[in-house]
């Protein structure tokens, strides 16, 4: 009998052994599963979750851009304020003889291409200075035989004379008539040419040098203040050359009053629009000299200047670099 329960005894204690072993290996299987490393899809999709979202960047709107470029400086900007478009100037330079251009060029004019008239009005003014026929060529041919690069000087000189060779003396005179009415219609490229146009060169071309003192006085005086004019608009529409030109006339001291004032401005406003390393490096130098020598009052109106000018060009919206 004793025998028989310690044998029913035995199979109790089995029991309880097997069920606790099983239980084990339950609870270990589960934790191995839980601490494992994460196949890689699931590696794939936890890092997907905690991987922040971009902001999706603005597109830059390219309707205006055909044939132009965008300003670093002046892109599309969070709040979408402006753009300025780099201008290109036409090119004035034709393939072949001036004359083979000539008629059809000024058939445009007339019809009140300003284009045309500022290709017309470049050609002529650069015809002004090559020989106007054989006898003329060979004569600056042999003025310039001492030149120690003779044979380059001479080949710009009959290159010049072949290009503008049955452009006469009276059309090529026609140069400033072609070139106030295209600037007077608004055509920058023209306006801004009035950066290399001295009244000298203006009185001299024109026929005005035997003018009487009073009358040479008073034209002289009126091209200047047109030229000004001209440079001004110009410069509102961002033309560099145009911006340059004014301040290097207004530190001069050749145009009234606050005159400092207005080329210290022209300098911050040659900053701000071009891209153009050295033009922006020299300006800069010149703004941190002129900065000091303000009065309160100067930097005044500088300020007010830069404000209205800036938001004269950025309206306008753009740009004609600096060859």
């Amino acid at each position: 009998m004793k025998n028989n329960n310690m044998h029913k005894l035995g199979w109790v204690y089995l029991s309880i052994f097997l069920i606790v072993s099983l239980l084990l290996c339950t609870v270990g299987y589960f934790y191995n599963k839980a601490s494992a490393p994460p196949t890689s899809a699931e590696q794939t999709s936890n890092y997907l979750t905690v991987l922040p979202q971009k902001t999706p960047e603005k597109a830059v709107n390219t309707d205006l851009l055909t044939n132009k470029k965008v300003t670093n400086s002046a892109l599309s900007s969070s709040e979408g304020k402006y753009q300025r478009v780099i201008m290109t100037r036409p090119q004035w330079k034709l393939q072949g003889e001036f004359r083979e251009h000539f008629k059809r060029l000024q058939a445009a004019a007339n019809d009140g291409d300003n284009e045309a008239k500022y290709i017309i009005a470049t050609n002529l003014r650069y015809c002004l200075s090559a020989p106007i026929d054989d006898n003329a060529l060979q004569a600056e041919l042999e003025q310039i035989s001492q030149y120690s690069d003779v044979g380059e000087a001479a080949d710009r000189k009959i290159e010049k004379f072949d290009y503008c060779k049955g452009i006469n003396s009276i059309e090529r005179h026609q140069f400033y008539a072609y070139l106030e009415d295209a600037a007077k219609n608004g055509f920058v490229a023209a306006q801004e040419s009035f950066v290399n146009l001295t009244a000298e060169f203006f009185m001299k071309s024109q026929g005005f040098s035997t003018l009487k003192r009073a009358e040479f006085i008073k034209k002289r005086d009126n091209f200047n203040k047109q030229k000004i004019v001209f440079l001004e608009y110009a410069a509102q529409h961002g033309s560099e050359k145009a911006l340059i030109s004014l301040s290097n006339v207004y530190y001069s001291q050749q145009l009234g009053e606050k005159s400092f004032a207005k080329s210290y401005a022209l300098n911050r406003l040659i900053m701000e629009i071009t891209d153009n390393n050295d033009i922006y490096n020299r300006y800069a130098w010149f703004e941190q000299r002129q900065y000091p020598q303000l009065s309160e009052s100067e930097l005044a109106s500088a300020n007010e200047i830069i404000e209205q000018w800036s938001a004269i060009i950025n309206k306008n919206g753009t740009v004609y670099p600096h060859d």
